[in-house]
């Protein structure tokens, strides 16, 4: 194997590799072998098929499996040999490949940088006030009605209110053509500002049943949704049946239908202590985030850019998914990932930024994660993910490289909580505001 190594910055390596034929052929010769042992051809007995078949039927398989085994065995073997340590898994460039007699790729990546926190002891989180008024109780009870609420249709006028669920089939139109992804046939639409994108509760209040409404609306050049910026649209919509929302009476029976509750008074003090945990739960992440965003002030970091692009990838992926289950379009979702691109970059800097903090202050402080705790948060992920999904989750971490995975986020955890903890417990304000952004 030889093995160039390029520095092309402090932190950034390429590797250029070349195997050598020998190995190329060795492993060539296993895996037909073993290929071998495998495969029946028509006129020749179970494994002894000969080479130049296997190899006219077989080639471009075999090939393709021997270079991925050899690019990752020589990759982690030059890393190895020269005490590298990738932050991310390398990127692979094939660079010359004519098997067996050539085998020549690159390996580029980002080592982990070394870092050393300083000056994040003896700082001091503000303690929040936190109470629950009784308005904040029955907003949350009016809530919860809202969501059980039932349809009852309206029978004594034909209009459109705001505030009424309508079934409506509508379409926008330019020109007098119809635009695309703007056609919705017979769509149970809560007619509010809140509810309603692109001004279509303007369209829509005041409509009648059986009545066709054309009204239009001008979209700015920089209007969020692409199809529409710029244009005014023709809405055309048809009215079939008004519905209003009833809810259900504020009395002790709706609270027994919320659980293992006997009376109203009792749901109020459940609704409460829930308002209570919640509330603290929340002033819990903004101190952990004032705390974060103090300590990444007060250290500047080089933060490697394939580990900036690794986070910006995750949240690109979790923000589509999120819309997608918010019952947005493929295309639109791809649309909405990329105006984001610059937020999303921004965040994922300082995520990137936070996992170096709290992975080098827990290497500072020799915090650990014991098999036994690992083992313990994997049984409560997999006890809770459900029967559809129990089997897939204890696949998952079987694998090592998952619960390692899983022990990284434990410990960055455990650091966070010691943090806090200090910071909570310190008698002197460090002078210092704590403020998250």
């Amino acid at each position: 194997m030889n093995v160039n190594i390029e520095e092309n910055s402090a932190l950034r390596r390429k590797l250029t590799i070349e195997v050598e034929p020998d190995e190329i052929k060795r492993e060539l010769d296993k895996t037909y072998n073993e290929l071998r042992r495998g495969v029946v051809l028509k006129g020749f007995r179970p494994g002894h098929a000969p080479r130049n078949l296997l190899e006219k039927f077989f080639g471009d398989q075999v090939r393709s499996e021997v270079t991925q085994k050899l690019v990752k065995e020589y990759t982690e073997k030059a890393l190895s040999e020269h005490n590298l340590k990738p932050i991310v898994d390398p990127e692979i460039i094939t660079e010359e490949t004519n098997l067996p007699e050539v085998l020549k790729f690159s390996a580029v990546f980002d080592l982990k940088p070394e870092v050393v926190i300083k000056d994040y002891e003896g700082l001091k989180v503000p303690e929040e006030t936190i109470s629950i008024t009784d308005k904040d109780v029955d907003d949350a009870l009016q809530r919860l009605r809202e969501r059980q609420a039932s349809l009852k249709k309206v029978e004594d006028r034909t209009e459109v209110q705001e505030g009424d669920v309508a079934v409506v089939s509508l379409e926008g139109f330019e020109d007098g053509k119809p635009l695309q992804e703007t056609k919705g046939e017979n769509r149970l639409l809560e007619i509010s500002k809140n509810s309603l994108a692109h001004g279509l509760d303007e369209v829509l209040i005041g409509a009648k049943v059986g009545e066709e409404t054309r009204k239009t609306h001008t979209y700015g050049g920089d209007y969020t949704q692409k199809d529409l910026a710029g244009k005014t649209v023709e809405w055309r919509a048809n009215v079939k049946e008004i519905y209003q929302r009833e809810l259900p009476n504020l009395d002790d029976d709706f609270a027994k239908d919320q659980g293992d509750i006997q009376n109203l008074d009792e749901l109020r003090d459940r609704i409460r202590t829930d308002l209570l945990t919640h509330a603290k739960s929340e002033a819990d992440a903004r101190a952990r985030a004032g705390l974060l965003d103090l300590v990444l002030d007060r250290n500047k970091i080089d933060v490697p850019e394939s580990l900036v692009t690794r986070e910006q990838r995750s949240m690109e992926s979790e923000l589509a998914s999120t819309l997608r289950q918010a019952g947005v379009p493929d295309d639109q979702v791809s649309e909405r990932v990329q105006s984001a691109a610059e937020d999303i970059k921004t965040r994922a800097q300082k995520r990137a930024a936070t996992s170096l903090v709290l992975d080098a202050i827990g290497e500072q402080e020799k915090v650990e994660v014991t098999d036994d705790e690992l083992a313990e948060r994997i049984g409560v992920i997999i006890r809770s993910s459900g029967p559809k999904n129990r089997e897939r989750f204890q696949e998952f971490y079987q694998q090592e490289q998952n619960r390692e995975g899983l022990r990284q986020t434990m410990r960055r955890e455990k650091v966070m909580d010691q943090m806090l903890t200090r910071a909570k417990a310190a008698p002197e304000a460090s002078g210092e505001a704590l403020q998250s952004t």
